[in-house]
């Protein structure tokens, strides 16, 4: 049994990694501001004695580092960060600190507590544009303010991972989508049927074609990947080998949750400034360590709707 703090532990993808964590014996405390999680996603979790859930902003170094100067944390899963890329725009800072400087604050007391594991939840649109499924030792080229956030503090972690002996976990996943999600294009589209009896909109032309995978899925190959790769610096893809059309996510949409609304295409390739259209996965290296997705990525699709 281990003690575990998670970043961003009551949002979307954290709050299932909380649930998993504890169903395998460990002690978890999980961090959140709450701008996107809440209390609400770990409900269950908090009936176990072995979990707790803090209310703090990981840009406020002094109450982190009391959080682990009091607890005897052995390994970080660190989630939390900005989720809203198209916010990222219009903020240019909103990255800086919400993915980076928290990040290195993470960092920071890890090393002055002597703390040496660490997961860190990054993203394939550090590679930017790729003509060919994306492959861990690609060169990144990132074309928006998440993704260079989220390359930055992958190269911090590598030097923290080399200067100061830290294990690091670094996994680039695919869109995700599942139960408890606050954003993204299932997310999106739920909702804005909820809001218009008449038609759904689509940012884009609806030819974007990226893969999804369900959050339980992921959640899986994480402490798979944790488990089971043992160098001081692991970095692994994660996904499913095929994609889904835009087009097809708002047709799967309508059939599970509309009422014959029409689909209407805002026009361009991509949804909005710094979109990666299209991309494929790699995950050969995973696969090669022992590890698959369960779901294709139209099963996700599929698989998230029912479970909304």
């Amino acid at each position: 049994m281990k003690k575990v703090l998670v970043t961003g532990g009551a949002g979307f993808i954290g709050s299932h990694l909380v649930d998993q964590l504890l169903d395998r014996g460990h002690r978890v405390i999980a961090v959140d501001d709450y701008t996107l999680g809440t209390p609400e996603n770990v409900k269950e979790a908090l009936n176990n004695e072995r979990f707790e859930l803090i209310e703090l902003d990981l840009l406020d170094l002094d109450k982190l580092d009391q959080l682990f100067m009091r607890e005897n944390i052995e390994m970080v899963y660190h989630l939390a960060a900005n989720s809203d890329i198209r916010e990222g725009t219009r903020s240019t800072d909103r990255d800086l600190k919400l993915t980076f400087m928290t990040t290195y604050n993470v960092l920071e007391c890890m090393r002055n507590h002597q703390v040496n594991k660490i997961f860190f939840a990054s993203s394939p649109v550090v590679f930017g544009r790729k003509d060919k499924p994306l492959t861990e030792d690609m060169s990144v080229h990132p074309e928006s303010l998440y993704a260079a956030s989220k390359q930055a503090a992958e190269s911090f972690i590598m030097a923290f991972c080399n200067l100061y002996n830290i294990q690091s976990w670094i996994v680039r996943f695919s869109n995700i989508v599942g139960e408890r999600a606050t954003h993204g294009i299932l997310f999106d589209f739920v909702n804005n049927l909820s809001n218009n009896p008449l038609e759904l909109e689509v940012l884009g032309d609806g030819r974007q074609c990226k893969p999804y995978m369900y959050v339980r899925d992921l959640v899986d190959g994480v402490l798979y990947i944790v488990d089971h790769a043992d160098e001081l610096l692991n970095v692994f893809n994660i996904g499913p080998k095929d994609a889904t059309l835009v087009a097809d996510i708002a047709q799967m949409v309508l059939d599970a949750k509309g009422d014959q609304q029409r689909i209407v295409y805002t026009g361009g390739e991509g949804g909005w400034k710094g979109d990666i259209p299209t991309y494929g996965h790699n995950a050969i290296k995973l696969k090669n360590l022992g590890w698959e997705p369960s779901y294709d990525s139209d099963e996700a699709v599929k698989i998230a709707l029912q479970r909304m």
